[in-house]
């Protein structure tokens, strides 16, 4: 069964994106087989993510920032 989401009820949201919903968890019972080695793989993976994640995330907040001096103008 897939998780749900359930919005809460709350007037002290100001838009749609604060309003508080709640997560129900389904989670199922899981086995994996796994290695040390295939979990230092991971690890690497991961990290070569997090530097190519950290550039894209640099580059939009740029973009923000001349979006908002756009609209401030």
């Amino acid at each position: 069964m897939a998780d749900t989401f359930t919005k809460l009820d709350s007037d002290l949201a100001l838009s749609w994106e604060d309003t508080q919903v709640e997560k129900e968890h389904q989670p199922e019972k899981v086995k994996s087989n796994m290695t040390y080695r295939s979990m230092e793989n991971q690890v690497a993976m991961i990290g070569l993510q997090i530097t190519s994640l950290t550039a894209e995330k640099d580059a939009l907040e740029a973009d923000m920032l001349l979006v908002k001096a756009a609209a401030e103008a």
